[in-house]
């Protein structure tokens, strides 16, 4: 089978290939599964420079998401060949992917292959950190990064629950696509954060903040929280500290909690997961819920695929398309 593999941490259009690899076997409790489609998503990319989390095992087959087809099924396993599944798991960009059966989600036969593609991550991630926002209908949530596919799919996701998003940006390609969401949109390069959120709150400020940069961006983040507000941190898209004044967080009362999607799902039951993939699947799979793909390529062009998931000025996830 082919498969993208990389045999050194470094920048992926510097250390990423193309090889046969054997195609593998399932054991007890596995499945095999031929991809459909995969999405490079930023943790590739902490991956391949081993930066991420979890660090790759040389050779290293590339890839941390997907969706696809049961192929075949080891002892254990009662899914039916030929099951649409969504995964999380390494080894995403092959032909043939070896995973527990543990580690796919089952999704409905007819649903969109784009959308499956994407489900396990972002859209989860999602979920989590609006249920851990706890919001209700008509309070303030700011969200940084407001072009990232997470952010998109909080704004359409919190619009659902009457939540009002205030996102931030930094150039204004995406301020019309995130203002037809329900978002109200704040160019930060040119614009005060604070003041815009104290305009647009009525003085107030936001309940809630969801950062994914940092730095000095998670710095004002912090200054636009009301008394009793609540950071919530689920990425570091900066490399630069939070600056943070003891006087913003003590005489607001102002917490601050990290996020992880893997924490937050093995604080789940299998009845709570089924849930929530219940309900992604009505939300997601609706025709007037927004998940863009810019652009797909085959395996075999998987050095123009990177290049343009890197460069691309466009709206939406890159995929690997089978």
């Amino acid at each position: 089978m082919k498969a993208i593999y990389f045999e050194e941490t470094g920048e992926a259009q510097n250390v990423l290939l193309l090889k046969q690899f054997e195609k593998p076997i399932p054991g007890a409790n596995q499945v095999i599964v031929k991809p459909l489609g995969c999405p490079i998503n930023p943790s590739d990319f902490f991956f391949i420079s081993g930066t991420y989390r979890f660090k790759p095992e040389f050779p290293q087959i590339a890839g941390l998401e997907g969706a696809g087809i049961i192929e075949s099924t080891g002892p254990g396993v009662d899914l039916p060949v030929g099951t649409l599944v969504s995964f999380f798991s390494r080894n995403a960009w092959a032909e043939y992917v070896l995973l527990s059966k543990d580690d796919v989600l089952v999704l409905p036969n007819d649903f969109p292959v784009d959308k499956a593609s994407q489900f396990t991550l972002n859209p989860i991630t999602a979920w989590g950190l609006l249920e851990r926002a706890d919001l209700k209908a008509g309070d303030w949530l700011l969200i940084t990064a407001g072009g990232s596919v997470v952010s998109r799919l909080i704004i359409q996701m919190a619009k659902l629950r009457g939540i009002n998003v205030i996102a931030t940006v930094r150039d204004d390609k995406n301020t019309a696509t995130l203002t037809s969401y329900g978002a109200h949109v704040t160019n930060i390069s040119k614009d005060n954060l604070v003041e815009y959120v104290q305009q647009i709150t009525d003085g107030k400020g936001a309940h809630v903040a969801l950062d994914a940069v940092g730095g000095n961006t998670g710095s004002d983040v912090l200054k636009c929280l009301q008394p009793g507000g609540r950071l919530i941190i689920y990425s570091r898209l900066s490399t630069d500290p939070i600056q943070l004044y003891s006087a913003d967080v003590l005489y607001k009362n102002i917490s601050i909690n990290g996020f992880g999607i893997r924490a937050y799902l093995e604080s789940k039951t299998v009845e709570q997961k089924s849930g929530i993939i219940q309900s992604l699947v009505t939300i997601i799979g609706h025709p007037d819920f927004k998940m863009e793909v810019a652009a797909s390529f085959p395996l075999d062009d998987y050095q123009e695929a990177i290049k343009t998931a890197v460069e691309t000025k466009k709206e939406g996830k890159v995929l690997f398309k089978f």
